[in-house]
């Protein structure tokens, strides 16, 4: 494990949208989402966000580390999406980046070093959807320098296309 892993704090969260304005303070609509609605018609995801709020300890300032972010099963092994060739042919969701852990910076504030802890916040937004398989639950999991731990993850439902009525 890194340095940096050991020092991190990491939540998660969907909502309809989210935005982060350029204070870096979070914009947010709809935010605690768990079922993402689907257009079955298109085979994609009503627009959605997946927020990532990481927090450092001091001790880490300027130090880089690899951050990302995996669509999984509940098993924890890579979800399919849904592709041209039919369900699971559209490959994996994975986002990565190096990032470094930014003192923070305050313009215009003056406030004590070390004050508050180092904060990074992702926004992830999806305005054209996903091509998700239905009536599945997911898991977005975040590995920081390539390991995660359980609180880590956020779990939820794409939804299914109604039933058909019932005869009979």
């Amino acid at each position: 494990m890194s340095d940096v892993f050991d020092a991190a704090s990491v939540t998660l969260m969907m909502s309809d949208f989210a935005v982060t304005d350029p204070l870096n303070k979070l914009q947010v609509i709809g935010g605690g989402l768990q079922v993402v609605g689907r257009d079955h018609s298109k085979g994609v995801t009503s627009a959605f966000a997946l927020v990532v709020t990481m927090s450092f300890e001091p001790t880490v300032i300027n130090e880089q580390y690899a951050f990302e972010v995996v669509l999984e099963d509940p098993d924890g092994t890579p979800a399919q999406l849904d592709g041209p060739g039919g369900p699971g042919t559209g490959g994996v969701m994975r986002f990565g980046q190096t990032l470094q852990v930014e003192e923070p910076n305050f313009r215009g504030v003056v406030v004590p070093r070390h004050a508050l802890p180092p904060r990074t916040q992702m926004v992830l937004y999806f305005n054209a959807g996903l091509p998700l398989p239905a009536g599945r639950v997911l898991v977005w999991r975040t590995r920081i320098d390539g390991e995660s731990r359980a609180e880590w993850s956020l779990r939820f439902f794409v939804a299914a296309p109604p039933s058909g009525p019932v005869l009979g």
